[in-house]
């Protein structure tokens, strides 16, 4: 009863820091992702991460590189409105379908198809554009097993699992799509050949990368730093090699 207890009133302290101002606003822009003023906190009050103005345009491609612990991924989190601990506003493109990409992508306990389209209704593509996504991707075994159910984050290798999360967006072609060291368990040529396929498929979607390869560099136009200030982290911009 003592641990129910404590774990409740965790829980209401932590909706109530949650939902009390100031917090990161949310809001809609024209066409690009603005950020203003952001200063990204912990949920204890201790300062993260601060970006005074930054702009990615619309199909703009950026790398987001740091050490481990800077925030990249809360970052993410704070511009997807799942992180509201701190102050300033995210501008988001107007009516933009975002998509997020983790390290470990979920998929439901369901047929590969329904599994490979989520969070999309099951049947919403049929199985000839599931088997090119699939192909694309570099998982054609897995053609014959679309009707098929199972614990695919049990079955798949953790490779696979990155390489059919892409073929997801593939499905879905996001107009922002944020990826959170979405390729790492790949090897370098298989990531370089999946970046290639996202720039050939998507070429109007903005994308932003977490990653700490060198080599990601070449599908990115601009790199955005965390780097260290004081307490915190400062997001610092810089121009790359332009995409071929």
């Amino acid at each position: 009863m003592d641990r129910l207890s404590g774990l409740n009133s965790a829980a209401v302290t932590a909706r109530n820091t949650a939902t009390t101002p100031p917090l990161i606003e949310i809001t809609p822009a024209a066409d690009a992702l603005r950020l203003d003023q952001v200063d990204i906190k912990l949920p204890g009050g201790s300062p993260l991460v601060a970006a005074e103005a930054i702009e990615v345009p619309t199909g703009d491609r950026v790398l987001v590189s740091g050490p481990t612990g800077s925030g990249k991924s809360t970052l993410f989190r704070a511009i997807a409105g799942i992180w509201p601990f701190g102050r300033g506003r995210v501008s988001l493109p107007h009516d933009a379908r975002l998509m997020m990409l983790p390290q470990h992508p979920y998929f439901p306990v369901a047929p590969l198809a329904d599994a490979m389209t989520y969070p999309a209704p099951a049947g919403s593509y049929d199985h000839t554009r599931l088997a090119e996504a699939l192909h694309a991707v570099g998982l054609p075994k897995l053609v014959e097993r679309l009707d098929e159910e199972a614990h695919w984050d049990r079955t798949l290798s953790p490779g696979e699992q990155q390489r059919l999360a892409i073929a997801r967006v593939l499905l879905q072609t996001p107009d922002v799509l944020f990826l959170d060291e979405a390729t790492a368990s790949l090897d370098e040529p298989s990531e370089a050949a999946l970046y290639r396929l996202l720039q050939e498929r998507l070429p109007a979607t903005t994308i932003v990368s977490i990653g700490h390869r060198g080599t990601l560099a070449e599908f990115h136009r601009r790199r955005l730093a965390l780097e260290r200030s004081g307490d915190r982290f400062e997001v610092k911009q810089a121009t790359l090699k332009p995409v071929a």
